[in-house]
């Protein structure tokens, strides 16, 4: 005699299934991306807003970059539609991938939204992402019509990207990306004591434009002060060919770090002085400030572009802001002069992200723009309909 398989659950790496609680809205975060942007955008909000009790959320299969998603089939997915009130859907831009959000929602009337974390309508040619982002490409014509057509509201991480999409949806809300400072302070910080400064710029292989502007001022750092080693991403080494070699010698190539341990990495690596530098383009004025908010978890004093993303920080207190070429080395100068004001940026620029970019203090604001978006749907539109299987690809509707 067969056993009976085993019913198959709704994907969710948080654990079981939460059940309906009075007050609290069943979301349901799907992410497009296993990557950072995956993690900030939905895994991490939807993590802190279910530990804290506040939403019943749960998640698509994640995996911290670790290979590809497990992708759900359709019983899973009408199972997941049915548990949720809303569903959140990080921004990928494909005709299948809309046209099966678009077609739950038409089928269940329900809210779905999108979520986004760039300006893919200006990415730059020096950026990988603009292969398959170049004008008249596939990818921003789905994009386009996804923002204006298929989706009930649209969330961002910076209040930039309201300008951008709100021509096409004006539904948008702005939720920033924040980090979780209780998971960063777990890992201690790398302290050094051998007379070295150690100045470094982490970052993708998306950010040619911003290792061009800090070259020139670092060479004169490194040529003027023999104690200062420079920490650079490995993807950037040949940038830095033909510079002399007594100065190659002092860079530290920093390899590939897991998003699984980045709080723990980074923080090992003991900085002094991090860069943000960013070139000021319209790709650019939609990022948001996250890498100064990771430096500034690791107590590092930050020298950043005096862009939008960066004009959070205040001057000269949790950061320093620069424009010109020999803005940046005096900047950088000064900081590896004086080791009070390195401390002390570095301790205010941490007592600022934890007061004012932790999720944990932020997460209700999710949890609030859900609920303004769910009630307004069923306000308009009505009811989500009810339905049970009877048979393999059927559905009775039964409300």
């Amino acid at each position: 005699m067969s056993k009976k398989k085993p019913k198959k659950k709704v994907v969710d790496v948080l654990g079981r299934m939460p059940k309906k609680t009075e007050g609290q809205l069943n979301v349901y975060y799907h992410v497009a991306e296993n990557s950072g942007v995956g993690f900030y955008r939905q895994y991490l909000p939807a993590k802190v807003l279910r530990d804290l009790d506040i939403q019943n959320a749960t998640i698509s299969d994640f995996r911290f970059g670790k290979g590809d998603h497990a992708s759900m089939d359709m019983d899973t997915l009408f199972e997941v539609a049915m548990w949720a009130d809303l569903i959140v859907v990080g921004r990928h831009d494909k005709g299948d991938y809309y046209a099966q959000w678009g077609g739950i929602r038409e089928f269940f009337n329900m809210p779905i939204v999108m979520d986004t974390d760039d300006n893919v309508q200006h990415v730059r040619p020096s950026n990988p992402g603009y292969t398959g982002y170049h004008p008249g490409s596939e990818a921003l014509m789905w994009n386009k019509h996804a923002v204006g057509k298929v989706f009930d509201a649209i969330t961002v991480s910076t209040e930039n990207l309201i300008e951008v999409y709100k021509e096409d949806n004006p539904k948008i809300y702005h939720l920033p990306n924040n980090i979780d400072v209780k998971e960063w302070e777990k890992h201690p910080i790398k302290k050094f004591d051998d007379g070295k400064i150690r100045v470094g710029f982490i970052g993708s292989s998306a950010h040619t434009e911003g290792i061009k502007i800090v070259k020139p001022p670092l060479k004169r750092i490194l040529e003027e002060h023999s104690n200062v080693i420079l920490f650079m991403t490995h993807v950037y080494r040949s940038h830095f060919e033909d510079w002399p070699k007594e100065l190659k010698d002092r860079i530290e190539w920093i390899p590939w770090l897991e998003l699984e341990t980045w709080p723990k990495e980074l923080r090992a690596l003991g900085l002094d002085i991090s860069l943000a530098p960013l070139a000021d383009n319209m790709f650019n004025r939609g990022k948001s400030n996250l890498r100064w908010m990771e430096y500034s978890a690791c107590k590092w004093a930050t020298v950043a572009s005096d862009v939008e993303p960066y004009r959070c920080i205040n001057n000269g207190k949790d950061g320093i802001l620069v424009k010109e070429r020999n803005e940046w080395y005096e900047a950088i100068d000064s900081l590896v002069k004086d080791e009070k004001l390195r401390y002390n940026i570095g301790e205010n620029a941490f007592e600022r992200i934890s007061k004012d970019f932790d999720i944990r203090n932020n997460c209700k604001k999710w949890d609030a723009v859900y609920k303004e978006i769910h009630k307004k749907y069923h306000d308009f539109f009505g009811k989500k309909k009810v339905f049970k299987k009877v048979k393999k690809g059927k559905y009775k509707q039964l409300a």
